[in-house]
């Protein structure tokens, strides 16, 4: 989904392909991966200071994704920008969107048959 929207958005002249992909994706690959493995740990040994944790991830997440994305507009010069940080808002709704749906499953209690 991330290759094929980063290739339409190319294609369309939305944006230019861009130079930052792999650092981007490597970014928010492993934040998400650090965060995920995290709390799923600690949902098993506290569970009851789960949401606090959760939530508190998810706000230093986008704080970091914020100084991210301002590095870029600093580092890029001119119609490149665009295409990095439309690169990195897709990147971090899908990243974010896979996390929820992970911790959800592995959080929710198992239903017999």
């Amino acid at each position: 989904m991330l290759v094929l929207a980063l290739l339409g958005g190319t294609k369309l002249g939305w944006w230019a392909f861009p130079s930052f992909w792999k650092e981007t994706v490597f970014f928010l690959f492993f934040i998400t991966l650090i965060i995920t493995n995290y709390l799923f740990k600690l949902r098993q040994k506290q569970p009851h200071v789960f949401t606090q944790f959760y939530l508190l991830s998810i706000s230093l997440k986008l704080i970091a994704g914020l100084g991210f994305v301002f590095l870029l507009i600093w580092k890029v010069p001119g119609d490149e920008v665009r295409g990095n940080v439309g690169l990195f808002i897709i990147s971090y709704l899908l990243f974010t969107g896979l996390e929820v749906i992970f911790l959800v499953r592995k959080a929710s209690p198992e239903k017999d048959a």
